[in-house]
């Protein structure tokens, strides 16, 4: 039981349920938490997505936290994106969210939250590396200051509520005749997606919702084509209009089409940023899309139609929730008319922060929704209007230790070879504005590099993801 094969990334902890993560370390892991916590109000908001393993490790995080001196609002089984709009709604300087996310079953995580978004990982490193020097004995807690510091909230309701005050909720109620089809993969969104769309007047369809009878899951969590066989042929021969799925704690949204295609994480995204600079282009002066480096070359032609500006930001939600908090403390100072969303093309989950300032798979498929109604088109239809760009992925093993080195070498062939290079962090992204990129990704999770190419051209993102490959790995040998 290792605390060092424990994985720290931009997005929290990950670890193998019961070996690299259990009681013991989650409660070792809140105690480090409590110590590099500096607010003056000490509560924290707690919740996690349907793994069984949840159960125990909620356990040593409450109990650590409690050992700490903190009131604890326990929000129990809860999607991700309803557990931070509550910590924000109701100013909970810290939170706790127990979830694998996206990971197969045997993993899970957590999610560590600040005032205003995800540690960062100078304060993940910190909590590592206080780990070992912390004694279990010197931190015991007894049922009485549990029952006396924690306290049980229910927060769909009113986040469910919020929700339809940005929807159309009258005009959708009215004219909505949706069959729609639901795979919550017994996950966290089974606990609102279903009701969120009932009380949109969509016929709902729920499939996957429960546990087996062994606790595993009915299907692999990622919700990805391969492992959505059955909300693909549920929407294809039910003759439904749309299908939704999630992964384990809905911050993630997949979009099966009506023809049965289940379509790139991207194109959620992309209909929603396109009906909503279409629908308020004149209600301000300024749309500004915060996007990663890895979606879609659509968003920059989606937003020149509506004079729009995208900004990209480095990969990982931390990053793009601290630039749409720092443009809307902008905003404050200057009284600028400005509109600031956006969100991560690679999950699916929208972000619309003067709603939530996360990405939100949830209110991404109201969103959809409420753009089949008002359009009265097959979301088939409305893709095919969309740019249309091709995209190719590779992935290329490397020994952690050489990720800079390698990205530095990298770098200076392909400056050599005439490109114009970005660099943020350890990615680097090159291109033509609008026509094509590659992006170079070491995996903040993985000993591999991903290379991500995108083009008009089916052709050319193949040969420019190739050719990415064969330098990287020319550099990866001539370095051995």
């Amino acid at each position: 039981m290792e605390e060092s094969n424990l994985i720290f990334t931009f997005s929290g902890i990950r670890g193998i349920s019961g070996k690299d993560l259990n009681f013991e370390i989650a409660k070792k892991i809140a105690i480090s938490f409590g110590k590099g916590f500096d607010s003056e109000n000490r509560e924290v908001i707690v919740g996690r997505d349907t793994r069984p393993s949840g159960k125990f490790i909620e356990k040593g995080i409450v109990e650590g936290l409690v050992a700490m001196g903190f009131k604890v609002v326990n929000v129990g089984i809860c999607p991700t994106p309803i557990i931070i709009y509550t910590k924000n709604l109701l100013n909970i300087p810290a939170g706790v969210i127990i979830t694998g996310s996206h990971n197969s079953p045997e993993w899970n995580g957590l999610k560590l939250l600040s005032s205003i978004t995800y540690l960062h990982n100078r304060d993940l490193e910190e909590i590592s590396l206080s780990l070992k020097s912390v004694n279990l004995r010197n931190y015991k807690t007894n049922n009485k200051a549990i029952k006396r510091n924690v306290r049980f909230i229910n927060p769909i309701p009113n986040y469910i509520k919020a929700l339809y005050d940005h929807i159309d909720i009258k005009k959708i109620t009215k004219e909505n005749n949706l069959r729609v089809v639901v795979d919550t993969g017994a996950g966290a969104g089974k606990c609102a997606t279903p009701q969120i769309l009932a009380g949109l007047g969509c016929e709902v369809k729920v499939i996957n919702n429960d546990l087996l009878v062994n606790d595993t899951f009915p299907r692999e969590i990622e919700p990805i084509s391969k492992n959505l066989k059955n909300i693909i042929m549920e929407v294809w021969q039910g003759k439904f209009d749309i299908g939704f799925a999630h992964d384990s704690d809905a911050d993630r949204l997949t979009i099966i089409g009506e023809n049965g295609v289940c379509y790139p994480e991207d194109i959620g995204l992309a209909l929603i940023t396109e009906h909503f600079l279409k629908k308020n282009i004149n209600q301000a002066k300024e749309f500004i899309f915060v996007t990663n480096l890895a979606s879609s070359l659509m968003f920059e032609v989606i937003a020149e139609k509506y004079n729009a500006q995208v900004i990209r930001t480095q990969i990982g939600e931390v990053f793009l929730v601290e630039k749409m908090h720092n443009l809307l403390n902008e905003q404050t100072k200057s009284s600028m008319n400005r509109y600031i969303f956006g969100g991560e093309g690679s999950c699916g989950g929208v972000m619309f922060p003067y709603f939530n300032n996360t990405r939100d798979g949830l209110f991404a498929a109201a969103k959809i929704i409420e753009i089949l109604v008002e359009t009265e088109e097959n979301i088939s239809k409305l893709v095919a209007r969309l740019p249309k760009f091709f995209s190719r992925r590779r992935k290329i093993d490397i020994n952690p230790k050489d990720v800079k080195l390698i990205i530095s070498r990298v770098k200076q062939e392909l400056i050599n070879e005439g490109e114009e290079v970005c660099q943020y962090g350890n990615d680097l992204r090159f291109g033509k504005e609008k026509e094509w990129f590659v992006l170079i990704h070491p995996s903040n999770t993985e000993p591999i590099i991903r290379v991500i190419s995108e083009a008009k051209l089916d052709t050319f993102a193949r040969i420019f993801c190739e050719a990415t490959t064969e330098l990287i790995k020319m550099v990866i040998e001539n370095h051995s």
